[in-house]
């Protein structure tokens, strides 16, 4: 991979990690208010499925990255 590929792929894995945490913050919250129940201390599993997505969006966001990365700067043969 070229310099340029690398660097958007880096970038594109960490912004879709962000999002998609900031995006499943609030999707949980609303999950967890509609079944009638109050978002406490923590313990009750949610933190790490939002952990654990968060990754999971880190990961698809950097392959997909990678993929759009490739096809917008191709590596020059010399």
């Amino acid at each position: 991979m070229t310099d340029k590929q690398v660097f958007v792929t880096i970038i594109g894995g960490i912004l879709s990690a962000i999002l998609g945490g900031a995006l499943l913050i609030i999707l949980i919250q609303l999950i967890y208010e509609a079944i009638g129940r109050h978002i406490d201390g923590g313990d009750d599993g949610w933190g790490v499925l939002w952990l654990a997505l968060s990754i999971l969006s880190g990961i698809l966001g950097l392959i997909f990255s990678a993929k759009w990365a490739r096809k917008r700067f191709p590596a020059s043969v010399l």
